[in-house]
């Protein structure tokens, strides 16, 4: 008799076990997961990395940066849909409202850019995707880990100068052209940087962030107590 390969099953043929593999009745559920899809490639995605391993005993972190050409808000809403619908696909019925998916998006200064970012977070949120917005670039969330500010700025590179100033002032090094660092010398300020963050937002200020409702989101899942950490 002559071999067959055997055929693929499609996600619809799929057994129901979630995408960490097979769950037997009664064991704990697997981490909670939240997706976070950057417009850039380097500065976000490097301080993400630095908070998914402070999390990583109560929720998954999958972090997406942006590809060559991939940044703009509607690339950015297109890629994070299709990762909530993969998402969406794998998971169990009691799994529903623990995982959640996050589109990185800069306002900037341009009229048309601003625009497009809140028409697509328009799109975003009805598709289910969160948006988290920055007026006018991510860089000031890692300013309000530095110091409790709002002001206007007249575009992204004058926050990137900003930060540099103020990181040589803290730590007695430099931040280079890109205003890459080591974020891990600033995580663990992240709370506060997120109170100032909310505040800003809040009173509509000239430079604010909504990248602190992310770390809202993840602190959700903080458990409770030491029992409450998956084994």
């Amino acid at each position: 008799m002559a071999w067959e390969r055997p055929r693929k099953r499609s996600r619809k043929d799929r057994s129901p076990t979630n995408r960490y593999g097979r769950r037997p009745v009664g064991t704990r559920l697997p981490l909670p997961v939240v997706v976070i899809v950057c417009d850039d490639s380097a500065t976000a995605p490097a301080y993400l990395e630095h908070l998914k391993r402070e999390v990583r005993q109560f929720v998954t972190l999958r972090i997406y940066p942006a590809s060559c050409g991939e940044g703009s808000p509607a690339r950015v809403v297109d890629r994070a849909i299709r990762h909530h619908d993969d998402l969406s696909l794998d998971q169990q019925p009691d799994e529903t409202s623990r995982d959640c998916v996050w589109a990185l998006i800069d306002l900037e200064h341009e009229d048309h850019r601003r625009r497009q970012a809140k028409h697509e977070k328009q799109r975003a949120e009805e598709k289910g995707v969160r948006v988290a917005l920055s007026d006018p670039c991510y860089e000031v969330w890692t300013l309000l880990h530095l110091e409790d500010a709002g002001s206007a700025f007249a575009n992204c590179a004058q926050v990137i100068e900003r930060v540099r100033y103020l990181w040589r002032r803290q730590f007695g090094e430099p931040v280079d052209r890109k205003a890459r660092i080591d974020y891990g010398r600033i995580i663990s300020m992240r709370h506060e940087a997120a109170a100032r963050a909310r505040k800003h937002h809040r009173a509509d200020d000239p430079s604010w962030t909504e990248v602190y409702q992310i770390l809202e989101n993840i602190e959700e899942h903080r458990p409770k107590s030491p029992s409450d950490v998956p084994s």
